[in-house]
């Protein structure tokens, strides 16, 4: 069985759905209300577990109710949270989440204990990188602790598995120790075109030319493999050896949140099985896919059964 740590954040999601996102300033009704465990780690934690992976979760999580609920939901699914640390004095995560009628969403985030993630709480679990065979790490915790695990990891014998979201600007060292980076394309413009990409906000999509040119840009920096996820338009997968675009499997979508952690974490339960490139791609296609249908971030992980049932009803097994 696969040992996988995942290193990140914790967050619990205030999740209001809409007709359409609220133009600026203005008040829009909404239809309904509710909460939900969150966090990209969190996540990837959650879908790893539920796609067969023994994992250790390392993160931060406040003294109160949104932490022991996280815990709990973890704990259910197996997960070892024996490295999650409870920060008196400051509450746990917290996302505000607007989902609209098509699915799509918007986030804001505050860092609440995610912010206390530090490097003695990684020395405090260097254990974790030794048991694991494969280390997943994210950008909602401070940079400076995701670049020491990185390294840790890697040191460890651990492949690395980094998604960079949020979008920020990040240090050479931190493309360096990444095997695989799990991006979507609004990233990998951020990453490829630089910061001021952000303030011109989303691409309606990259051409055939500057998604390779871009994918080759991070692999000249220093990262072994390149994963760009494009929502209904399937993805592209880069590495020094080979290039190849996957097909998206189509489903009606209800809730976009998680799906990108959904598709990390089964990319990478099955690379560490040790499958080829292009079958984990598949897999992971597949569980992204699966998250879309469902509402909330937690409960949207699909189970490893169900994505079996999926691809075999696709005709891909």
């Amino acid at each position: 069985m696969p040992v996988i740590a995942v290193v990140g954040s914790l967050n619990m999601d205030l999740v209001v759905r809409a007709p359409r996102q609220p133009l600026l300033g203005e008040t829009l009704m909404g239809s309904s209300f509710g909460t939900a465990g969150g966090g990209k780690g969190s996540n990837q934690a959650l879908a790893c577990a539920r796609l067969g992976a023994d994992v250790y979760m390392v993160g931060c999580v406040g003294s109160d109710d949104f932490g022991r609920r996280l815990r709990s939901t973890l704990l259910e699914a197996k997960v070892d949270c024996q490295y999650m640390e409870v920060c008196a004095g400051v509450g746990t995560g917290v996302a505000v989440i607007t989902v609209t009628d098509s699915g799509e969403n918007s986030i804001v985030l505050t860092s609440g204990a995610n912010a206390l993630l530090d490097r003695a709480t990684l020395e405090r679990s260097k254990e974790v990188f030794r048991r694991s065979d494969t280390a997943l790490f994210q950008l909602e915790t401070p940079l400076d602790t995701v670049a020491w695990g990185l390294k840790m990891a890697r040191n460890s014998g651990c492949k690395t598995v980094l998604t960079p979201a949020p979008a920020v600007e990040l240090p050479q060292e931190i493309w360096r120790q990444v095997d695989f980076l799990v991006l979507n394309e609004t990233e990998l413009a951020f990453y490829s075109l630089g910061p001021s990409f952000a303030s011109a906000g989303a691409p309606s999509g990259m051409d055939e030319d500057k998604l390779q040119e871009s994918a080759q840009q991070l692999l000249q920096q220093g990262v072994k493999t390149v994963v760009v996820t494009r929502g209904a338009r399937g993805g592209y997968v880069a590495s020094r050896q080979k290039a190849f675009h996957f097909e998206p499997f189509r489903v009606h979508s209800v809730d976009s949140t998680g799906a990108g952690d959904s598709f990390c974490a089964a990319l990478s339960v099955k690379l560490t099985e040790g499958a080829l490139l292009e079958e984990a791609v598949e897999f992971a296609a597949a569980a992204g896919a699966l998250a879309c249908t469902r509402h909330g971030a937690h409960p949207s992980m699909p189970w490893r059964h169900e994505v079996k049932a999926f691809l075999e009803a696709a005709g891909k097994m």
